[in-house]
């Protein structure tokens, strides 16, 4: 059988169109592989910096760790010794309250010794704005200078009413103490 050189010719150019497909075919699958293996590389890239730093990145957090739990431990022992300093305060206003519940009635009723009205004068002082409010007008005898003693040092106190706001109020004024 012979063959025509058309045919010949239209065999050629379907090899020529054939073989040009696979070409394109083999430079898309170059292009994918290439951006494959630069994206690939890109992060490897990333891992390895990550992984060189985290070495240093553990060390800083067991670092900030350690000062964390030093502080912590800093914050717990100042929290204790102010609570006892608070329990001690507490302790110490509990018992000026008693002094100033249980001397106040028998001032007002004039059967309070002049020691117990000094030891009223040193509560009074210890309040906060050195005052007390009083159901009642205070005796003019009450309101002069006292003298206490606190673990062997001498205060010398003034107590001075006076009516605020339609109420009697006794204020204790400090005179002298030791340093003075």
């Amino acid at each position: 059988m012979m063959y025509s050189q058309q045919e010949y010719d239209m065999v050629r150019r379907q090899t020529m169109q054939i073989e040009a497909e696979k070409r394109a075919v083999l430079r898309w699958m170059l292009i994918v592989v290439s951006v494959l293996l630069a994206g690939s590389l890109f992060l490897s890239g990333l891992m390895y910096r990550n992984y060189s730093t985290a070495g240093s990145r553990i060390e800083a957090a067991e670092d900030k760790a350690v000062a964390l739990e030093k502080q912590l431990a800093d914050v717990n022992r100042e929290l204790e010794e102010k609570k006892a300093l608070l329990a001690k305060n507490e302790a110490t206003e509990a018992r000026q309250n008693k002094v100033i519940a249980d001397i106040v009635p028998k001032m007002l009723a004039k059967t309070a010794r002049e020691q117990e009205i000094g030891e009223l004068a040193h509560a009074i002082y210890n309040q906060p704005g050195h005052v007390i409010t009083l159901p009642s007008i205070p005796p003019d005898n009450v309101l002069r200078r006292y003298r206490h003693r606190v673990a062997d040092v001498p205060y010398s106190y003034i107590l001075v009413a006076g009516l605020v706001d339609n109420q009697w109020r006794l204020y204790s004024n400090l005179v002298k103490n030791k340093a003075d």
